[in-house]
Parts: structure tokens; C-alpha cells; sequence
């Protein structure tokens, strides 16, 4: 594989934007489908580099993975921060595909994924977008931020930490908004439009009623979820146990190389 570390100008920061793309090491005789894959909170964009074999996994895949640093932004236009969702949403698939062509764009080979915090950002990125990516995968993943937010979904209260405010301010500043994943998911399985999901959690894991509740609110609403549990706690000693269980999942057959 080759491992790119590169940076973009992003307007919607005001300052470069640091990424990370691991590309396979075989040519291809057409583009390649890509994982947009998000860090935890505390993190950057090498984490996923550092705690798991991601690119090898995505090499023998032929899988591109585009990583890109957020800060503790949570994916959102933040009340008292930068505007991490603009740039997510608007400004790093534009720059990629722009400095990187031969990364696919068709919707049945774009997926997300994130740890944490990024499983949140994963989720709400492709539930805004469910004509652009047709999965969705979270690894221990804040999926009800309304519920932590309120303080009601059994994680250790963990909606009391500022950062959430700085990122979010109230349950009701997002509640039926697009950042609300239940609401969005729910609306788009009405229309016969969300796109798959996919959850892993640890039965250690301080979010383990979070998560579960969110994917039964997720089940309750029609939308097509898939749910592991894990031994394990809120970490990568379990999330990389199923990296590759994840792309499996997700239909990207892997080869001999």
C-alpha cells in the first residue's frame, strides 16, 4: 500500500486540513472504492494508522481510505468552534477527488466508518448523504447524541463534558435536526433511502446502553442495521478484532496477494 500524508487549504476552517489516504499498491483498471474513515475524540488523523492494520486490511482489498483529522469537532458546525461539518461534507470530497481521480465516486463504493466520535460523524455523513454513501459503520459509536446530550442513554454522563457543548450546545439545539441520527434515519426509511448500517460494541464499553438503545431506535424506525457485541471495552484492543469483519460486510471480497 502506499500511505499519502497531505494537506488541503479549507476555507470552512481557516486553516489547512491535515489528511491521511492509504491507497493499494496494485494498479487498477478502474477507480478505487473508498472508505472515508474518522477518528475518535482526542485523536487525530493517524489513529487509525497506529491502532490497527487498517491498511493492509483495505490493500488486499484494493480499498482506498481517506483519513482526516477533526479535532474534537464531532462533525459539526460547532457553537463555539470551527465549522468541521463544512468541511467534511463540502471540502474533503471535493479536494480528494480533485487531487486524487482515481477515487471512485459511485454511491455502491463509498462508505464511512469512525471510532467513538467518529462513528457519529461516520453515521451523520452518510445519512445526509444516502445518494453518496451506501453504508455506514461505527466502532463503539456516540450514536444517540440527543440521549447523551439529555443525559438519558446510560453513558456514564459523558454529555456533561464541555466539548459537547462547544460542538453541540443542547439536546435541543440538534433534536430533529440533521445531526439528530435517529430522526434522519427514520425519516429516510420512510422514503426507502437509508443506507445500511453497521455496529459493533464492547461489553465493557462505558456507551454499551448508548449504543444498544440507539440501535434499537434505529431497528424500531425500519432502517437496515446490523449489530455485533464484543468482549471487550471502549477500545482498539477490541475494534481491531473486527476491522476486517466490518469489510467484510460491507462485500469487498479479499484477495490473494
Amino acid at each position: 500500500m502506499a500511505i499519502l500524508q497531505m494537506d488541503f487549504r479549507s476555507g470552512a476552517l481557516g486553516f489547512h486540513e491535515e489528511v491521511i489516504v492509504s491507497i493499494p499498491d496494485r494498479p487498477a483498471d478502474r477507480p478505487f472504492p473508498v472508505l472515508w474513515l474518522f477518528h475518535g475524540a482526542n485523536q487525530d488523523c493517524t489513529e487509525w494508522l497506529r491502532s490497527t492494520s487498517i491498511d493492509r486490511y483495505a490493500n488486499s482489498r484494493r480499498l482506498a481510505v481517506v483519513m482526516p483529522s477533526m479535532s474534537n469537532g464531532h462533525g459539526q458546525n460547532m457553537v463555539h468552534g470551527s465549522n468541521y461539518w463544512n468541511m467534511i461534507h463540502d471540502e474533503l470530497p471535493a479536494a480528494m477527488r480533485y487531487m486524487l481521480p482515481f477515487l471512485s465516486c459511485r454511491r455502491e463504493e463509498n462508505f464511512t466508518a469512525g471510532a467513538s466520535m467518529g462513528g457519529y460523524v461516520a453515521y451523520k455523513l452518510a445519512l445526509n448523504d444516502p445518494d453518496y454513501y451506501c453504508a455506514a459503520g461505527a466502532f463503539g459509536g456516540a450514536l444517540d447524541m440527543v440521549g447523551i446530550l439529555s443525559e438519558t442513554a446510560g453513558d456514564g454522563n459523558i454529555g456533561k463534558s464541555p466539548t459537547f457543548a462547544n460542538a453541540f450546545g443542547s439536546a435541543d439545539d440538534i433534536r430533529g435536526t440533521g445531526s439528530d441520527l435517529i430522526h434522519t434515519a427514520a425519516v429516510l426509511a420512510k422514503e426507502g433511502r437509508c443506507p445500511r448500517l453497521w455496529s459493533l460494541v464492547g461489553d465493557q464499553d462505558f456507551g454499551f446502553s448508548q449504543v444498544c438503545g440507539a440501535v434499537e431506535q434505529f431497528r424500531k424506525a425500519g432502517c437496515p442495521i446490523t449489530e455485533l457485541r464484543g468482549e471487550g471495552s471502549h477500545s482498539f484492543d477490541l475494534w481491531d478484532q473486527y476491522v476486517e469483519t466490518f469489510l467484510d460486510w460491507l462485500g469487498l471480497a479479499k484477495e490473494v496477494i
